[in-house]
């Protein structure tokens, strides 16, 4: 009778312990963030009526992301980038998010001309424009889109364009008429005659050509 009643109570107190577990485990599946990792309160995104969409300005510091967002990506809905609810299953890279229209020609570092204000292209922006072109003289004042046509590829692109005078400068050329620059046999490498500042021939290499 004795071993019965024992049987009787470690019965029960399996059964305590099989309860408090089971009650562990639904409350852990039950505070699980679907964002992941995320210590931050719902309501500091969400509101109370439903979960989306949520609240216009969440009480996010994204700055403690190890990606700040400034310039126009401050605007940009949470949910455009992203997409996955693990919120640290996101890229970081320009091209994650954005269409590259240059087609990876001219290499896959955005910000070596652009920057998170906009797209518009500053000459002081273009790191990597010292490689083949310098921009000196006139040229530091000509817009980007003047040679580099916009969402071409191949022979306009940064790497493929040509860096001869001529093949910019073939109109003027043609049209030069004091002197008539293909009447005379004019070389077409202009800096025979010209500089990077302006189309001014200097007065002395003016003398030497009417000899």
């Amino acid at each position: 009778m004795r071993s019965y009643g024992l049987l009787i109570l470690f019965m029960i107190g399996c059964q305590m312990m099989l309860g408090a577990s089971t009650g562990q485990a639904a409350s852990s599946a039950a505070t699980q963030n679907p964002h992941g990792p995320l210590k931050a309160p719902c309501e500091n995104c969400h509101t109370a009526s439903a979960w989306m969409p949520i609240r216009k300005n969440p009480e996010f510091d994204h700055g403690k992301t190890g990606y700040p967002l400034r310039g126009m990506h401050v605007d940009v809905l949470c949910q455009e980038c992203h997409v996955d609810r693990v919120f640290a299953n996101v890229g970081r890279q320009c091209q994650d998010c954005h269409a590259d229209i240059h087609r990876r020609k001219n290499g896959a570092e955005c910000d070596l001309c652009h920057r998170v204000n906009g797209w518009q292209v500053s000459v002081h922006n273009i790191n990597e424009h010292q490689d083949r072109f310098p921009l000196i003289g006139a040229h530091a004042m000509v817009d980007c889109y003047s040679c580099h046509k916009v969402g071409t590829v191949g022979r306009f692109n940064r790497q493929g364009l040509s860096t001869e005078c001529i093949s910019c400068h073939m109109k003027a050329f043609q049209k030069a008429a004091a002197p008539n620059h293909q009447a005379l046999g004019f070389s077409t490498d202009c800096r025979q005659c010209h500089n990077m500042d302006s189309w001014m021939v200097p007065a002395s290499l003016r003398t030497k050509m009417r000899r």
